[in-house]
């Protein structure tokens, strides 16, 4: 992505100002800008994203595909990185490519935080009026007017949000989307979505092919390799970072139907243990709160919906 004048601007003064002042300094100027693009210039020139339940709707109605960007992938795109997957220009490139593009049957999801933010609890407020101050020029610049996006919270409805309890139907309607279908799931070697609770109970069948749990975009070449040799009938989810992305919009090219799943695994399980933040799941990887080592997991009717590994 091209650097703005805005960018350099805002980096220069970052570069010169003590840590200690940028902490005082940077939410008061946050909070001004956000008041003033809210109340003052009326939210003027932001994207246009549905709501979780209308984007739930959009995709069961017309059978889409599903790519979602997050706060990660800004980052990428802005030039960092995340912990789990290291910036490479070839991943940033397709980032920006994918970001931008209106195909019929692909829905583009983005956070829905561009009318307002107060339905997030406190921690998760500021983080995105933050992100807004920080990254929202990013967003700006790689989105377009006309094209109505879905919210990429339909797989984190419920840590961030209020209405904790009053968002946990969500779930429900979000596994209607693979109710009754062949699902091939594309996932981190240590996530092992599903198991242990019932996001995946009214499947027909499912299968997994099992990816390195970081860096995954390193060994791209040989994941969608494997994953071109599934049958087109197959619904196929990924779970797999910013590698999720492109992986999803190369196989829709393809002719697969596709869903980026992302976090759902995590957020699930808070919700079923009404935990408030995240905490430690058996055998479960979970990168933000650094549990990169879970225990193995030897349930048998996991290991016998394993049919490939792409080992890093």
């Amino acid at each position: 992505m091209r650097t703005t004048i805005y960018q350099t601007i805002v980096k220069k003064i970052r570069s010169i100002t003590p840590l200690t002042l940028r902490q005082k300094i940077g939410p008061v100027v946050a909070y001004i800008l956000y008041m003033s693009n809210k109340y003052v210039l009326k939210n003027k020139n932001v994207p246009n994203v549905l709501s979780i339940s209308d984007t739930i709707d959009l995709i069961i109605k017309e059978n889409l595909s599903v790519v979602r960007f997050g706060d990660g992938e800004i980052y990428m795109l802005d030039g960092g990185a995340t912990a789990f997957q290291k910036n490479q220009n070839d991943l940033t490139k397709r980032l920006e490519e994918i970001i931008q593009t209106n195909e019929k049957g692909l829905l583009v999801c983005i956070p829905g935080i561009w009318r307002g933010i107060e339905d997030f609890d406190t921690v998760a407020y500021w983080f995105y009026m933050h992100h807004l101050y920080r990254n929202g020029h990013v967003w700006k610049a790689l989105t377009k007017k006309d094209i109505v996006y879905g919210d990429t919270h339909i797989s984190r409805p419920y840590l961030a949000f209020k209405d904790k309890a009053g968002n946990g139907h969500f779930f429900k309607k979000l596994f209607k989307i693979w109710e009754n279908k062949d699902v091939v799931l594309i996932e981190g070697s240590k996530s092992r979505i599903g198991v242990g609770n019932d996001i995946f109970s009214q499947v027909k069948s499912i299968k997994r092919i099992l990816c390195p749990p970081e860096n995954a975009y390193a060994k791209y070449s040989e994941i969608k390799k494997e994953a071109l040799r599934l049958d087109k009938d197959k619904l196929i989810l990924i779970s797999l970072g910013p590698a999720a992305k492109v992986l999803t919009y190369d196989l829709f090219k393809e002719g697969y139907r596709v869903i980026d799943i992302g976090h759902i695994d995590m957020e699930y399980e808070m919700f079923l243990r009404k935990e408030t933040r995240l905490t430690r799941v058996s055998y479960k990887y979970f990168n933000e709160i650094n549990e990169r080592n879970p225990d193995d997991c030897l349930d048998e009717n996991y290991l016998n919906q394993i049919i490939a590994e792409i080992v890093p």
